[in-house]
């Protein structure tokens, strides 16, 4: 997600062309990290750059630490966490704020019409402690991160299916959001109000994702319409398109030149965005199985989920696969990638693993080289978002309701794996 459940409604909404409304701030280019940092999982997919990535290492196997059930409520996106809190909303109308070491209610915010089908991004910058969250009929709100007092909220045409994206680093610092009306927004963080508006010809689903080139910073949607927009961060300008040969709502992860992500028509693309061309693609989807799953991307390869049950690695320079693992149901939520040691390993030996979870309601550690197993978990509820982690936790929101939250298992504890 962009929600990796919602599937590409193929009608075209009449966009009159782009539509660019610049606003009168000027705009300080920063560059934005690739990675998730150790206290933080702040937006969709870990960092603007959607690499699914984050720099904290975990101990396998990990262990239930709490889970707590919502009951009545189905949770459909991937939860967002900065300094011990868990923003997370549900598809009857509830966002909460959690505490990550209990599982708490710290503050909930109701609405009575709508719902939140889709991530949140939360600020870590302590001058502008806001959580962002867009919901099912159009509306982008922002809260105080302690206390869940509205600080603005801003009113769109279309339902948001894919998480804002916070850029931090720019001054003014800004929130990029994309809606089902077919406009990306950029607003100021501080107060919702508009900078710029791109319109394109039909709905967007994903989170925007943003890379660097030599000429600045660049947003990415992969659209409904079918193609793939380079968007200039500071004006809002088209920068290039790239044809997909079909819709898709899923959300590019960049790493280095490079964007991957698959398309509703079970292609998965690799793009040099600076040269606005297609490097490699590859249908490895049988039968044109959806990609809703946004890639992962680490140590030369990246990783996806389709709907043909498998997980899916590829070469980053040439995409030919690397490995692939069966999983008991389809793989709608998007992996991750963090660090991980292993048992009997020595404690500074870690190797990369993916963590991804199923519409079975698996979760499984994948080492990121082979695919194999380092550990599993049946949860019982399936999964439409992704996995979330910070420091040593894991924390993971599912269809029936639940929240579940795992830690590093201690050394004394390796047997008791738990699931």
């Amino acid at each position: 997600m962009g929600v990796p459940r919602a599937i590409c409604a193929w009608r075209r909404l009449t966009a009159g062309g782009l539509a660019m409304l610049v606003g009168s701030v000027v705009v300080a280019a920063a560059e934005s990290p690739t990675t998730a940092g150790p206290d933080a999982w702040p937006v969709f997919r870990g960092s603007p750059a959607g690499t699914g990535r984050s720099e904290v290492t975990l101990a396998a196997p990990l262990a239930e630490h709490w889970q707590r059930r919502f009951d009545g409520r189905a949770f459909t996106a991937t939860p967002v966490i900065a300094a011990g809190r868990i923003y997370l909303g549900d598809l009857d109308g509830r966002f909460l704020a959690l505490s990550l070491e209990t599982g708490e209610t710290l503050w909930e915010f109701v609405s009575t019409d709508s719902g939140f089908p889709s991530a949140a991004a939360v600020s870590t910058d302590p001058d502008l402690p806001l959580v962002v969250v867009g919901d099912d009929l159009g509306v982008i709100r922002a809260f105080d991160r302690a206390s869940g007092r509205l600080a603005w909220s801003v009113a769109t045409d279309g339902e948001i299916s894919g998480g804002p994206t916070i850029l931090a680093d720019h001054r003014p610092p800004l929130v990029l959001v994309g809606s089902q009306d077919a406009t990306l927004r950029c607003l100021q963080l501080a107060d919702g109000k508009t900078v710029w508006n791109h319109e394109i010809a039909d709905q967007i689903r994903c989170s925007p994702t943003v890379g660097q080139t030599p000429d600045g910073q660049r947003v990415f949607l992969a659209g409904c319409d079918g193609r793939l927009h380079i968007i200039d961060v500071d004006s809002g300008e088209s920068v290039a398109e790239v044809s997909l040969g079909g819709p898709t709502g899923t959300t590019p992860a960049v790493a280095g030149p490079r964007l991957f992500f698959g398309t509703e028509g079970g292609t998965f693309f690799g793009i040099d965005f600076h040269t606005a061309k297609v490097v490699w693609e590859q249908q490895p989807a049988g039968g044109g199985l959806a990609y809703r799953s946004s890639a992962a991307v680490a140590d030369g390869l990246v990783v996806v989920g389709s709907r043909g049950r498998v997980v899916e690695t590829f070469a980053v320079d040439d995409g030919s696969r690397r490995w692939r693992r069966p999983l008991r149901g389809r793989v709608d939520a998007s992996p991750i990638i963090v660090s991980v040691t292993l048992p009997g390993e020595p404690a500074g030996r870690a190797i990369f693993a993916v963590i991804v979870a199923d519409a079975a309601g698996e979760i499984a550690m994948l080492r990121l080289q082979d695919g194999e197993p380092c550990w599993q978990f049946a949860a019982g509820g399936g999964f439409a978002g992704s996995p979330a982690v910070v420091a040593d936790r894991l924390v993971a929101a599912a269809e029936d309701g639940t929240v579940w939250c795992f830690r590093s298992t201690p050394r004394r504890e390796a047997g008791n794996s738990g699931g």
